[in-house]
């Protein structure tokens, strides 16, 4: 027994689940389209009234959600399975945010039951309330394509949620609190888990033998959801899985986090001991999955929880607390980065000029308003030429120039490409004067990263037009902007980055302001916005998190459990050249990412990763440069320091790092030595540093902290 989590997972027959099988790890790449779907079908049946709640819809994101859970259904089913999502949301969230009794509620369930059972089930009069409308409409088109008995089985399901919702009603009415097991056995019939996994399955074969998967599946989106909403759900006087450990154990709030967070690590080794192989048990994998996938994204609880530890507990094992509730079921580290001045200046620069999202326009414009107080002499800058724009076209080259820093030199010699999008920047705020000059050249089709080629491709099309010649950029040089921003559609944002995406939407609507990618990427960067109404710079990190965080893990007892479905994770997210992204779904590798994934599998199980370990070399072999130094991205490209001492890091025998290997694993034997590779890295770095160690170690130059963009 741990002493910090108090129980330790047991050992998973088979460890993980691989993104990389059928469709696991894969939105359906329409899920914009019935994200617009869900949202007009809403306002249509009255679910949604006034801007406000539109927007709460929004943020929820059940486009977005279907995406995840059905990865392979045609548009029409993905629609109405993100219709069925918002309908049974916002019918629960109706009744807290309307104050609802559990005698109202229980009304209101009833007369949609009355649908339900109803022989025709479609009619409905005029009068009735918008939920019964709007389910006479979506039970019409959900059972025609349902198998004999189907019906039957659904509308148990739902009645079930029903009874559970009104009792979970009236314990938190009348202040009783539930033990641990009936909690438990609650909260899976209140979680919608099993009715919507019911709609997917509708027209494929029974599978009765599959329920005690189908309650796993359940429990764990339960329990997920519980550990990241205990801190608000605390405030709000709500019971929840974390308050119902912490009574049941008598401890604090954080240490039943991680105790929560044992019995989720169990209960995923539980499904996957019962999930046997075959299309049927994958369905409900793919909805497991995919809830998990959608928890991740969606921002209205924080990610890990925001558990404080107790008064009591401090060091270390407060710290194995922490990092145990950060790890997702799926062995995900997750992140968000903060709102910055940047992205959110130039969102609202996009939103006035398409005309849309006024809501968010307004709230964007406050968020910068707030962050004016006390900012930097750039976001300063950014934030003036946002929200003043007639008064600050005149006055921004000006105050460029008094800027205190030099934009001559930076990382790789792209000093100068930074300077150059900081006047882009100012011109798509305010419409500040560029000259045609200024623009950078074309990029050759070889050692450029998908984030710069977006950059220079956005720099030269805004340019180009902004000096009245359209002609100086090639139409093939625009064709290959709107291709680049159509990848990456399994994300949110395109390569994980707001920042790059910003400016290629930008650059993309001087000359096809009416291209779908523009409205698309309208949709999913108002998605993306944090809970405090900013934009992030990055989504996510998470691949480079979680090697990181792995590696750690493998040294210490209480956190090696969750190891093997880290590593799995990792493994699975291998790209096709070998290396490794900085986030899930991306396609740009990089050597930081790979060198730490690498370190992570050799010390989680090099037998077991053989293979990816194997492409890996190949991919850090082809990627060095003639003097032995290192590039971050791309073969070519100028060596840096930094990733040089990492590969020799990852590319030596770990074994002799004094590292223990993880317990969950077999024992590491080191990885082949490369020393055509690793020698000239080594001299590398070696004169690298003596000049360096006999001026001094610079500090990072405030050109690099402008637009830290990956690639720039």
């Amino acid at each position: 027994m741990s002493e910090v989590l108090v129980a330790v997972p047991a050992e998973p027959s088979r460890p993980g689940g691989s993104p990389a099988g059928t469709s696991d790890g894969v939105c359906h790449p329409a899920w914009v389209q019935a994200e617009r779907q869900v949202r007009s079908w809403a306002a249509r049946h009255a679910l949604v009234v006034g801007e406000e709640e539109m927007r709460r819809l929004a943020r929820m994101g059940h486009g977005r959600m279907a995406g995840w859970l059905a990865p392979q259904a045609s548009p029409a089913e993905l629609g109405l399975l993100a219709q069925w999502g918002a309908f049974i949301a916002l019918v629960d969230d109706g009744f807290d945010r309307h104050g609802q009794s559990p005698t109202q509620a229980r009304a209101v369930l009833d007369e949609l039951l009355g649908v339900l059972e109803d022989a025709d089930g479609s009619r409905c009069p005029r009068s009735a309330a918008p939920a019964v409308r709007a389910l006479a409409d979506l039970w019409g088109r959900t059972r025609g394509a349902a198998r004999p008995g189907w019906r039957q089985r659904f509308v148990a399901l739902y009645r079930d949620f029903a009874d559970a919702t009104v009792t979970e009603m009236r314990l938190r009415a009348s202040g009783e609190q539930l033990g641990l097991e009936e909690y438990l056995a609650l909260r899976r019939r209140t979680i919608t888990v099993l009715p919507v996994l019911a709609v997917v399955e509708r027209s494929l074969p029974v599978a009765d033998g599959l329920d005690g998967l189908r309650e796993a599946a359940a429990d764990i989106v339960a329990w997920t959801n519980d550990l990241r909403s205990a801190a608000r759900e605390e405030d709000e006087g709500t019971e929840n899985l974390v308050g119902v450990l912490a009574r049941h154990h008598g401890c604090s709030r954080s240490r039943a986090a991680a105790h929560a967070r044992v019995m989720l690590a169990e209960r995923m080794d539980d499904f996957d001991q019962a999930a046997v192989h075959g299309e049927r048990a994958a369905v409900i994998r793919r909805v497991r999955e995919g809830s998990l996938a959608w928890q991740r994204e969606t921002h209205r609880n924080p990610a890990g929880g925001g558990h404080a530890a107790g008064a009591e507990e401090r060091g270390m094992p407060a710290l194995v607390q922490h990092l145990a509730v950060g790890v997702d079921p799926a062995g995900h580290v997750e992140d968000r980065c903060g709102s910055r001045v940047l992205e959110s200046a130039l969102l609202l620069a996009l939103l006035r000029k398409q005309g849309a999202e006024v809501g968010e326009q307004a709230r964007l414009t406050a968020f910068l308003e707030r962050r004016r107080a006390g900012a930097s002499a750039v976001d300063a800058l950014l934030i003036d030429a946002c929200l003043d724009p007639a008064g600050m076209a005149g006055q921004a080259s000006e105050r460029t120039a008094g800027l205190p820093m030099s934009m001559g030199s930076g990382t790789a010699g792209r000093g100068r490409l930074k300077a150059v999008m900081l006047s882009t920047v100012l011109h798509l705020l305010c419409g500040a004067p560029l000259h045609d000059s200024d623009a950078p050249g074309p990029a050759g089709p070889e050692g450029i990263t998908t984030f710069t080629d977006v950059h220079v491709l956005s720099a030269r099309i805004v340019h180009a037009h902004a000096c009245g010649r359209p002609g100086l950029v090639s139409d093939a040089e625009r064709s290959r902007l709107v291709s680049l921003l159509s990848w990456g559609r399994n994300r949110v944002l395109w390569e994980a980055s707001a920042t790059t995406y910003l400016l290629g939407l930008h650059a993309v609507r001087t000359f096809r302001p009416d291209d779908p990618v523009v409205e698309d990427g309208v949709l999913r960067l108002c998605l993306a916005i944090n809970a405090d109404d900013g934009v992030p710079f990055l989504d996510s990190q998470d691949l480079w998190l979680t090697a990181v965080a792995g590696l750690a893990f493998t040294g210490e007892q209480a956190l090696a459990p969750y190891v093997p479905r880290m590593a799995d994770l990792v493994a699975a997210w291998q790209a096709p050249d070998g290396g490794w992204p900085f986030a899930t779904g991306m396609r740009q590798t990089d050597v930081d990412t790979t060198t730490r994934c690498m370190e992570f599998l050799h010390a989680a199980g090099p037998d077991r990763y053989r293979e990816a370990l194997d492409r890996a070399s190949t991919y850090l072999c082809g990627i060095a440069g003639p003097d032995g130094g290192f590039p971050t991205w791309v073969s070519g490209d100028a060596p840096d320091l930094d990733m040089t001492a990492l590969h020799v890091g990852a590319g030596g025998p770990c074994h002799g790092s004094g590292r223990r290997p993880c317990p969950r694993m077999a024992p590491p034997r080191p990885l082949a030595p490369r020393p055509l590779v690793v020698a000239p890295a080594l001299r590398h770095v070696g004169l690298r540093l003596r000049p360096l160690a006999q001026r001094g170690f610079p500090h990072q130059r405030e050109a690099d902290r402008l637009t830290p963009t990956p690639g720039l």
